[in-house]
């Protein structure tokens, strides 16, 4: 055999050797090799990269899907927000919280000294107001928008009426989401009528109305919808029965509150003792016309001096103390009263003689009590002022 002859494994004969066992001691067989890392038990490192750039893949993946679901939320939600719709929606959910204020801050209304029911106090006290409301339509024309909405007010059997709301364009948000802006929303207005003196306190949803001075007695109020209760205090000597009145949209009628004060046993007593007081000042009275009363003398003689003029009433007139009317309650007779004058005259040439009313002299009443305090009440004769 020669020198570089392939070796060959214990036990298993050369070519061309005998088939007889070979001299010298059998080597012991090699031990099975440990398993390793890279054992025919474990995938190849090839397949180990790709499963793992596999689920890196599929993770980014589900990492964009979700981020593109939450920026498909984001902006669905960022492009409802900044439909004109939203701010109407804003406003009217806030009216039918009660939070009036609110409300006024999204559209900008502005409220002055005599915008007295427009507070959440003033709101709290309403009863029926906005119970729910639908947006109905829009319509954007350039730069401004219009939303319309049906609202209703104190519930199913109350009053249901459109409404119109404005919106401007105020820039954008997110470079082309457009911001929309209310332009101050016209209020509806509650209306107190007051028959009453200017001293009567007025209250409408417990806060107190402002009515002196006011044109015909009619104050109106900007309110948002609702039903008002009304109420007139007189200090006892007057008072009118509680009413409600009713404010609804502006594109819509409500009702006044009429407040008509009434007087009261008190406020009768004193009324009275005011027209008997003016009548016995004009009874006591020595002038031929007495200044403020409904009687007189017209033919008043001249050149001559009179003294010891009186006056005296021979009938006491009936009368009756009425409704208020735009100067007062009014007093009216039910029977004329009658007076006699008298008196002593003289001349230059020291004659003397009587000089009397021919027959008797009416005394009518009629006037009106402007007002009735605790300290008393007025009368005024709207007879023949003198």
């Amino acid at each position: 055999m020669s020198d570089d002859a392939l070796p060959q494994a214990a036990g298993q004969a050369a070519p061309g050797a005998s088939g007889g066992p070979t001299s010298g001691p059998e080597p012991e067989p090699s031990p099975p090799p440990s398993p390793s890392p890279s054992s025919s038990s474990s995938p190849p490192s090839w397949r180990r990269g790709w499963s793992r750039r596999r689920t890196l893949l599929l993770g980014g993946a589900a990492v964009l899907f979700a981020l593109g679901v939450v920026a498909a939320v984001v902006v669905g939600r960022t492009a409802a927000t900044h439909q004109p719709q939203a701010a109407v929606v804003a406003y009217l959910d806030a009216v039918q919280q009660g939070d009036v204020e609110q409300a006024m801050s999204l559209d900008g209304t502005e409220v002055g000294d005599g915008d007295v029911l427009l507070t959440n106090d003033a709101y709290a006290g309403v009863t029926d107001g906005v119970t729910g409301w639908r947006v109905t339509g829009s319509r954007v024309d350039g730069d401004t928008a219009a939303v319309y909405a049906v609202v209703q007010q104190g519930g199913e059997a109350g009053a249901v009426y459109d409404q119109q709301f404005t919106l401007e364009k105020d820039g954008t948000d997110l470079l082309f989401f457009d911001r929309w802006t209310l332009t101050p929303v016209e209020l509806g207005t509650l209306t107190v009528q007051v028959g009453a003196p200017d001293a009567a306190v007025v209250t409408a949803a417990g806060v107190e109305v402002p009515h002196a001075g006011a044109e015909g007695d009619t104050v109106e109020l900007r309110a948002f919808p609702g039903s008002y209760p009304a109420t007139l205090d007189g200090a006892g000597a007057y008072a009118a029965d509680d009413v409600v009145g009713i404010a609804t949209g502006a594109s819509s009628t409500g009702s006044p509150a009429t407040l008509v004060a009434t007087l009261t046993d008190t406020g009768q007593a004193s009324a009275r003792a005011a027209v008997d007081a003016w009548l016995a000042a004009c009874v006591a009275s020595p002038d031929l016309k007495p200044a403020g009363c409904s009687f007189q003398i017209l033919n008043e003689p001249t050149g001559y001096t009179l003294t010891d003029q009186k006056w005296t009433l021979e009938t006491t007139p009936v009368y009756e103390i009425g409704e208020w009317t735009s100067q007062g309650w009014q007093v009216e007779d039910t029977t004329e009263g009658s007076a006699v004058f008298t008196s002593t005259v003289s001349d230059g040439a020291g004659s003397t003689g009587t000089f009397n009313s021919v027959g008797s002299v009416r005394v009518p009443i009629q006037g009106v009590v402007p007002d009735v305090t605790a300290e008393g009440a007025t009368f005024t004769s709207t007879l023949l002022q003198y």
